[in-house]
């Protein structure tokens, strides 16, 4: 028994990899659905009346944080097992790291923009001339380099002008080059005061003021200006001092949430667990992916979960999962399925760096759209997701045989 428990531990925990694929068409929904309300002449009728286009995927998105933070510290502990590697700096450390996370997203994330570019210009602004798209193209180059979530953006026409979505992407990797820099200049520091206290605490302001991750909100300090699109302070010319936009605050909360859970899980999995706890934490993380599942789709309906609520089962749930104690996530990794949804999971940010542009396309393909005309949300969503889908295989099977070929 016991060595059929050395061999579970050591097999690839795929299950989360299919948390990650499910999410990633989850937020495509969510965005499909915004295209189609802002696309009726900037009204919001579409928005307020469906509740079938994956609203909720807007919260669950701290999964895709949380797993990046937990990754992080799982190849900083890997990395720094090494002696030699041990004795470099922690700034050559985490730029090292940096640029490997850079290398392997920055393919896609041009290609991103570049469809970003063509098909927003071309059929969400058809109005613009050569003229006015290649000065976009110029005025967007910080966001080519991965600076969309800084600030440094095309401000444009609205904030659709090139590819929205991708400022995900950019925080991801600004704020990893931070924690890797603070694991690697004092982890104790880092794991036992500085994670613990900015998670706790900066939880708290979020929750309170209740704001929202988002490209285009700025909170300064504490304070936030008045917003009209639902999601946070706007940052505007009255924007008091300085300030950070929401999106790096929301992804280094989760990806400190996910450092702890790092640490967290490490200590747990040292436990043995009879088959009575193993079968409690299939009830709770059955339960826990259920109700989570159940509000990215349908967030208003009857459980009218509180956001904080859904962001204690994003972690309940990955953290179950990581853990891979319990009966479900076995099933998950079971041999039949597991090579799928590792495939799957590796394409998931191909997905997420290239719907929106697609879904902008699937909706001008079908001809204009007015409030009195709302194309039905799954005749977008559908060929979307297969579009996107099998454009990322493509993406991925093209990488692959070049810019990231293995040497011998």
């Amino acid at each position: 028994m016991k060595k059929k428990e050395e061999r579970s531990s050591s097999k690839r925990n795929v299950a989360i990899e299919l948390w990650r694929f499910l999410i990633a068409i989850a937020i495509i929904g969510f965005h499909v659905g915004w295209i189609i309300a802002r696309s009726c002449d900037g009204t919001n009728g579409y928005w307020m009346q469906s509740t079938n286009w994956f609203f909720g995927s807007s919260e669950v998105l701290l999964i895709f944080t949380l797993t990046a933070g937990y990754f992080l510290t799982s190849h900083f502990q890997k990395k720094n097992a090494d002696k030699d590697y041990q004795k470099r700096s922690a700034s050559s450390k985490a730029w090292e790291y940096t640029w490997t996370r850079i290398r392997g997203l920055l393919p896609v994330l041009i290609l991103g923009y570049i469809l970003g570019v063509v098909i927003s210009t071309k059929f969400y602004y058809p109005n613009y001339t050569f003229q006015q798209s290649c000065a976009m193209v110029l005025n967007s180059a910080w966001e080519f380099l991965g600076f969309h979530a800084a600030g440094l953006r095309s401000v444009g026409n609205e904030f659709f002008n090139l590819n929205g979505p991708l400022w995900f992407i950019s925080a991801i990797i600004i704020v990893g080059y931070f924690l890797y820099y603070g694991l690697s200049k004092n982890e104790d520091t880092m794991r036992g005061l500085i994670a613990p206290f900015i998670f706790i605490f900066l939880s708290g302001w979020w929750a309170f003021t209740n704001t929202r991750a988002a490209q285009t909100a700025w909170s300064t300090l504490g304070l936030q200006t008045a917003s009209t699109n639902g999601m946070g302070g706007a940052a505007t010319g009255s924007t008091a001092f300085i300030g950070f936009n929401n999106g790096l605050l929301f992804v280094m909360l989760g990806m400190l949430g996910g450092m702890l859970l790092y640490y967290l899980i490490n200590y747990l999995k040292q436990r043995e667990y009879s088959k009575k706890a193993r079968l409690a934490l299939t009830i709770l993380n059955l339960f826990c992916a259920v109700l989570l599942l159940w509000y990215t789709i349908y967030p208003a309906t009857w459980f009218n979960l509180d956001r904080w609520t859904v962001s204690l089962l994003c972690i309940l749930v990955i953290g179950l999962t990581l853990l891979n104690k319990d009966y479900l996530t076995e099933f998950l990794n079971n041999d039949y399925t597991s090579k799928i949804f590792n495939y799957l999971g590796s394409i998931s940010l191909y997905i997420y760096m290239l719907h929106y542009p697609i879904g902008i396309f699937m909706l001008r393909v079908l001809g204009p759209n007015t409030s009195d005309t709302i194309y039905s949300f799954w005749l977008i969503f559908i060929p979307t997701v297969i579009i996107t889908v099998i454009l990322s295989i493509l993406i991925k099977m093209i990488l692959d045989a070049t810019i990231f070929r293995k040497k011998a």
